[in-house]
């Protein structure tokens, strides 16, 4: 009777070009017995899901006791697997109990953290393991064990592993920026759509901002959590400019 994978790899997929070239090659290429890993991709090429609810899809399915959120144009080095473990085993030697760790992330501070690389160039900020505040999305890490799962409340693509790392926080798990480099072939994108998000974050954080703190800080940028009326007013002013604008 084969056993369970050690590691899970869910990634959800709206070109398989993409996921093929990029994440299941470089995961066939892995220094690591292939039995213990595990590919989830999600089929979201008709763009059905959120990426939240595609990534719960992907975590319902996954038997790995360790699961890697990842976009799908990521690229794993091949001894990316081995490092990740010694990584956990960093992380879980000084907190236990940790929620979400992945390469790259912002601290309570505004201060970046971690090491990736993409079109931009070599994003390498140490000392590494590191707390943060808030994970890219471009990799998360979590145990299948705690528990934790994306919201879909935010229904886009984005700031949905920040409001991972902020409920693992305020359940009390730390998240960690890791030194576990891969290579990112997007430098990201941030439209309307991450406007939008911003705003449900805001709404959904703001009446628990003692326990986060007044800004939310993510390698896209920074959200100040605003109250009901502040948000409202600032609303109002946005439709007096185009307004103004317009004429």
């Amino acid at each position: 009777m084969s056993s369970d994978p050690k590691v899970s790899f869910i990634t959800c997929v709206s070109s398989w070009d993409a996921y093929k070239k990029n994440v299941n090659a470089s995961l066939r290429a892995l220094d690591f017995r292939r039995e213990l890993i595990e590919q989830v991709p999600i089929d979201n090429t008709n763009n059905t899901f959120s990426a939240a609810r595609a990534l719960n899809q992907g975590i319902r399915r996954a038997r790995g006791a360790i699961l890697v959120l990842c976009h799908q144009d990521v690229v794993f080095p091949h001894d990316w697997a081995n490092r990740l473990f010694q990584r956990i085993k960093e992380v879980s030697d000084r907190t236990p109990g940790w929620g979400v760790i992945g390469p790259a992330g912002c601290t309570r501070d505004g201060t970046r953290s971690g090491h990736v690389l993409d079109p931009h160039g070599e994003f390498y900020y140490p000392p590494l393991p590191h707390q943060v505040q808030t994970l890219d999305e471009l990799s998360l890490v979590v145990r299948r064990e705690s528990g934790l799962h994306f919201d879909e409340y935010l229904d886009h693509f984005h700031l949905y592993g920040a409001d991972l790392c902020l409920t693992a926080t305020a359940k009390g798990m730390p998240c960690f920026a890791i030194d576990c480099p891969l290579e990112h072939k997007s430098g990201g994108y941030k439209g309307a759509d991450w406007y939008t998000q911003k705003e449900k974050l805001m709404r959904k954080w703001w009446p628990k901002r003692r326990l986060i703190g007044s800004r939310i800080y993510t390698t896209s940028g920074t959200i100040r959590l605003h109250s009901p009326f502040v948000r409202l007013l600032r609303r109002l002013s946005l439709k007096d400019e185009r307004r103004a604008i317009a004429k």
